[in-house]
């Protein structure tokens, strides 16, 4: 019992002087047995004797009141709302019954008449701070924080030591976006009442909200552990988790096994499912968001997202669409509209989408990304590079890296320091290092930091430069650059593409060893291939292929093929060897993916390399080894036939609306013309 209802309690034992007047003297020796057994504990016991009491005098007021406390106390609210509505009925001069009346009917979500119930309370006494607490949880159920915010206060200041009105301030402060304040208010709280886990998850979001991540996500901990059960902080951390890219499959869980109905918590565990690239189960998540909850616009388009990722473009839109019909405005659902149009070929209405987006929110990074890419792969390069230097804030590329000098913007650096940085992954480290030769002699000197795999090659091909693996905070500079911001300074037209045949300088011993152990495996073409990644998202699966696809070229008479493929894949290799009766070379003694140094003086010994959108692909073009790149252009070709970072590179496109296997049957077929049939 709460010190509100133990008030009520000792309060309404007295009024057996109403009973008495109605000849109820049995009434009220009931009630006097009944209430220490109430402030004991003793609910089972209490409860019978106020039963009878009201047997005795069917209206008697305290007895219902009372009866009603017990009823609020055991979780039975509905009861509870119609045992003290007739006390009130019988006497509605008493405070206590509106005051405990508002904390019924607040228990069942019925926060406007909560209001009225606590309202009438404080007519009746004044100051009452139970009273004000109870009706600042009305106003803050019905969105009236800064009302709510007054009536604790209003508590507060009668009963300064009222642990749970604080509370609930600091709580209602956060919901303000007074986090500052509520974590004072809510460690005031907690350290005059710590067993109140609302507090705590309270003080945890407020942490939260301060970028105080590590703090806030103990406090959840801390609140979890007193309330394992307590679904606001379950949530939560859940969300803190999946914000910092942690796993939060187990609050997750948890949170909807305590309150299965609750729309916001499967919508979170979509993303949650969506990051994992678990897409069908992600579906299924945001469904039940939208079963629970048919106008939450932000399931709405989550859904719409991964509809588009299973292949059902044409009902992502409409999902999209009837978004945007409840929120004209909601800018994510305008980029992932966007995104739908890219699919379904209406690039122009896919641009006015991310264009949209952008009006309503210029913080829609997504969209500024999406509409670069769109952009540069339809050729228009100056507005696509600029769009492109936002590419960060996305969050699809990582964080930038911080350093204590300022960003190069292409002013002269003559006699001047200049750090280029490595971003992305490797396959754009090669990509965007076709650029590197330009700045050579440019500036007074030049820094390259990149993967450490690459750092013996870029410094054989950049002798004059310094090439060096990350470090932690570089000073040695006047300037830095990340390497995907050269393009804007220096790659502003197709014109401006040298044609270089490569720029990439193998180690020559090793790539003489490797020219003779290439010549050992006998006559023919050597051909490199790589069929696959070993970061397949669902987005990027068509791009991808099983070696099992590759047949008809692996087929042909005397091909000397030799796997590029980076992650092994023995199992794989083994199978399509027994099938179609071939040998794929792969050596021991070379790590595909630890040592670049021996793959680029593997792959400088091709006659040709085949592959799919792959670093390995990447690598021949930077060695200048003819390459043919299997797929659908991207934006890496800037609107060109083939891509211009690579001259020596050919791009194989599969027929329209075929898939990889086309591009494949067509390489065979090159091939073995370019060898007239016999290779």
């Amino acid at each position: 019992m709460n010190r509100n209802q133990r008030r009520a309690a000792n309060t309404n034992a007295n009024g057996g002087k109403t009973a008495a007047k109605a000849g109820g003297n049995a009434a009220t020796a009931l009630l006097a047995q009944a209430v220490p057994l109430h402030q004991a504990g003793r609910l089972a016991e209490a409860e019978a004797l106020y039963r009878q009491a009201l047997a005795a005098h069917p209206r008697q007021p305290d007895a219902l009141h009372l009866l009603g406390m017990i009823a609020c106390q055991t979780g039975r609210f509905a009861e509870a709302v119609d045992l003290i509505e007739q006390a009130v009925s019988a006497n509605r001069t008493v405070p206590d019954y509106h005051a405990n009346l508002a904390y019924a009917f607040q228990a069942l979500g019925r926060a406007g008449e909560a209001e009225a119930a606590a309202r009438a309370a404080l007519r009746l006494r004044a100051p009452f701070p139970e009273a004000a607490n109870s009706l600042g949880n009305a106003l803050n159920a019905q969105g009236r924080f800064d009302q709510a915010a007054a009536a604790y206060r209003d508590a507060l200041r009668t009963r300064p030591d009222y642990a749970e009105a604080l509370g609930n301030l600091g709580a209602v402060l956060r919901t303000l976006n007074r986090s500052g304040e509520a974590e004072a208010v809510l460690r005031q709280a907690l350290a005059l009442a710590p067993h109140l886990a609302d507090a705590r998850a309270a003080l945890g979001l407020a942490l939260l909200d301060l970028d105080r991540a590590d703090e806030g996500e103990a406090i959840l901990r801390e609140a979890l552990r007193q309330r394992p059960d307590h679904a606001g902080a379950l949530l939560a951390l859940a969300g803190a988790l999946q914000r910092r890219g942690q796993p939060a499959e187990a609050p997750y869980r948890r949170h909807m096994t305590v309150q299965p109905s609750d729309a916001e918590a499967w919508n979170g565990w979509g993303l949650e499912l969506q990051k994992r690239d678990r897409i069908d189960e992600a579906a299924g998540a945001f469904a039940k968001a939208l079963r629970l909850a048919p106008l939450m616009t932000e399931a709405l388009t989550n859904l719409g997202s991964v509809r588009r990722l299973q292949g059902r473009s044409a009902e992502a839109a409409v999902l999209q669409r009837r978004a945007l019909d409840l929120r004209p405005d909601y800018a994510a659902a305008h980029s992932n509209l966007g995104q739908a149009f890219q699919d379904l070929g209406d690039d122009r209405a896919a641009e006015n989408s991310f264009t949209r987006a952008l009006e309503f929110d210029p913080r829609e990074s997504t969209a500024r990304f999406n509409r670069a890419l769109l952009r540069l792969r339809h050729g228009r390069l100056k507005a696509g590079w600029e769009d492109y230097a936002d590419r960060f804030t996305s969050g699809r590329l990582g964080r930038p890296r911080e350093f204590p000098m300022p960003e190069w913007g292409g002013e002269d650096l003559t006699g001047r320091r200049l750090l280029l940085w490595a971003e992305q992954g490797l396959g754009d480290e090669l990509m965007f290092g076709s650029i590197l030769s330009d700045l050579v002699g440019r500036v007074g000197s030049l820094i390259i930091e990149c993967d450490p795999r690459l750092v013996p090659l870029f410094q054989r091909s950049f002798p004059s430069a310094q090439a060096r693996a990350p470090t932690a905070r570089p000073d040695d500079a006047d300037r830095h650059l990340p390497f995907g911001s050269l393009p804007r300074l220096l790659r502003g037209r197709l014109a401006d593409f040298p044609a270089r045949s490569g720029w990439l300088v193998p180690d020559p011993a090793r790539a003489a060893d490797w020219r003779g152990r290439l010549a050992g495996l006998g006559p023919g073409l050597t051909v490199g291939v790589a069929w696959t990644s070993r970061r397949i998202t669902t987005e990027r699966r068509s791009a991808y292929t099983t070696l099992d696809q590759w047949g008809p070229l692996l087929r042909l008479p005397h091909l000397r093929i030799v796997s590029l493929q980076y992650d092994g894949r023995e199992e794989e290799i083994v199978a399509a060897e027994r099938r179609f009766g071939v040998t794929i070379h792969r050596w021991s003694d070379l790590d595909q993916t630890a040592d670049l140094e021996g793959t680029a003086a593997l792959v400088a010994g091709l006659d040709l390399a085949v592959t799919v959108a792959s670093s390995a692909g990447e690598f021949a073009g930077a060695l200048g080894v003819p390459v043919w790149r299997l797929g659908s252009p991207d934006w890496t070709h800037l609107g060109a036939a083939t891509r211009p970072w690579f001259p020596s590179m050919r791009s194989l496109r599969p027929p329209v609306g075929g898939g990889l296997d086309g591009a494949i049957f067509k390489a065979s077929q090159e091939i073995a013309r370019l060898s007239g049939g016999v290779l």
